[in-house]
């Protein structure tokens, strides 16, 4: 958390489905006041303005979260198994690429369609190659 204000907290909180209340509002204000007063949280006096105090993460919040929030293995696993199955997927569409290529000197007559099923498989490569890299770096984030 860098730069939060009491906004932030909430919104985040609201994604849990709380009920959207001043009740729960200061419950959520009482909870950041002692995340300060622990040590948890930094006030950022150079970017509190206009009342609005903001909030950084200090190391302290860093190593209770590494302590208590440890994602299971299963989960590790599973993200693992879904990566390797993307790869599995890129391979064999890439084989596919190379195949439809081969394909092209063959049929000249329908180059033109074959090129654009080439083009389709190149952005599902695409595709795989960002999901590959955004559960690498959920992985590493959760590790």
């Amino acid at each position: 958390m860098d730069s939060w204000q009491t906004v932030d907290f909430w919104d985040k909180v609201k994604l849990l489905k709380v009920v959207d209340s001043n009740v729960n509002y200061q419950s959520v204000y009482r909870l950041i006041l002692r995340l300060v007063k622990d040590g948890y949280l930094t006030v950022d006096d150079e970017k509190s303005i206009y009342g609005q105090t903001t909030y950084t993460e200090a190391e302290n919040l860093h190593d209770l979260r590494s302590q208590f929030c440890i994602e299971s293995t299963s989960t590790l696993q599973e993200l693992n198994l879904k990566k390797e199955e993307f790869e599995s997927e890129m391979i064999s569409l890439e084989e596919e690429i190379e195949a439809l290529h081969d394909l092209k000197g063959q049929f000249p007559d329908i180059q033109f369609k074959i090129e654009q099923l080439r083009q389709m498989k190149s952005k599902e490569i695409n595709s795989l190659k960002i999901k590959i890299k955004a559960i690498n770096s959920l992985i590493n984030y959760c590790s």
